[in-house]
């Protein structure tokens, strides 16, 4: 199970779930450019948040949080993609890991198709699923951002029904999102849930079960990037930019998302948290060679034999779990040049 040990138990929990999809390989990069910063210490944390955050409270508000950050969930589908197979989204046993969740598991629209969303022979049949909510229920967070690429987009729940949840949790969710929209999203994305946003209903998604059964306050997928016009059988370059330019520059974009939202959550009419000792803390001196140690272990984290890295980190007095599952190989940007296009869309959910 996973080793909360460094979490308050009265302080902010955020999970943080990059990879599901193996041709998703941008929502990787982001997560490593994350733990980086969390390596370099308070100072670098803090500089990634926008959109106006008072620094004193965000201060006061890490240094009372925890983040879980899973850097590749679906560790065997990201092989398949590395080894050519550059549409693979399911894992390495033919699944799709965001339609293994009980929520109307193993519904199908008109327009399903397997190689796109098996939803494998049973709710968490697979070990991508089953891992991510075990480590919801014994972490308990107060907010879990699923990563993604395909479009450019901010969704909450729910992805089986074309509505959002109502009340003012809801609204708080919304509302969050349109200032992450503005600050990291060049007002570009589209907002609202996942079955009104997306064109298409998905069932057993890690979102609806995680809102509705497991009762988090705050839940979304955040999708980082999407070509549309790319063609249907070009999945590189529809889920992630062609060149060293863009991809730089999304990274940028969205690798401080997380923190922005952190700022905000305080406000959320369901997170009750304690921050009346956040700055007692005693801050850690990270010197060049504690950072070095640091990022070589990011650099050469491996699966270990199907299991899961555990490091936690601790700088300047923020908490940051991080669980892996990640096999840092250079991966290979050729691009599908397959001619000719089509009016079917991949699933990008």
């Amino acid at each position: 199970g996973l080793d909360a040990s460094c979490a308050r138990d009265d302080g902010l929990r955020v999970v943080l779930n990059y990879g599901e999809h193996g041709r998703e390989l941008l929502p990787v990069d982001i997560a490593i450019a994350l733990l980086e910063a969390f390596a370099d210490g308070e100072d670098a944390v803090v500089a990634l948040a926008r959109g106006g955050a008072n620094e004193e409270a965000l201060r006061r508000t890490l240094r009372a949080t925890t983040f879980v950050v899973v850097p590749m969930e679906n560790e065997r589908g990201r092989a398949l993609v590395e080894d050519g197979d550059l549409c693979e989204r399911k894992n390495g046993r033919g699944v799709d890991p965001n339609r293994n969740w009980a929520v109307n598991w193993g519904v199908k629209e008109k327009d399903y198709d397997a190689k796109e969303e098996y939803p494998g022979t049973a709710p968490f049949s697979e070990p991508e699923s089953t891992m991510l909510k075990s480590l919801i229920e014994e972490f308990k967070p107060h907010a879990v951002v699923n990563w993604h690429s395909g479009m450019s987009a901010l969704f909450t729940p729910y992805d089986h029904v074309a509505r959002m949840p109502t009340g003012t949790g809801a609204e708080a969710m919304l509302d969050f999102i349109k200032k992450i929209d503005r600050a990291h999203c060049a007002n570009a994305c589209v907002l609202g849930s996942g079955g009104q946003g997306v064109g298409y209903l998905a069932h057993g998604t890690a979102a609806d079960y995680i809102y509705d059964v497991m009762k988090v306050p705050v839940v979304y997928t955040w999708e980082v990037y999407g070509d549309l016009e790319a063609p249907y059988e070009d999945c590189y370059r529809a889920f992630n930019p062609t060149t060293k330019e863009a991809h730089e520059k999304l990274v940028r974009d969205w690798v401080g998302a997380p923190i922005t939202l952190v700022s905000m959550l305080p406000g959320h009419p369901d997170i009750n948290i304690n921050l009346s000792h956040g700055g007692e803390n005693t801050p850690v001196v990270m010197n060049d060679a504690s950072i070095a140690s640091r990022r070589a272990y990011l650099a050469d984290a491996s699966p270990l034999d199907g299991g899961y890295a555990r490091m936690a980190l601790t700088f300047a007095s923020v908490a940051a779990c991080a669980v892996f599952s990640l096999r840092r190989r250079r991966m290979r940007r050729a691009q599908s040049t397959s001619p000719g296009s089509s009016t079917k869309r991949a699933s990008v959910v």
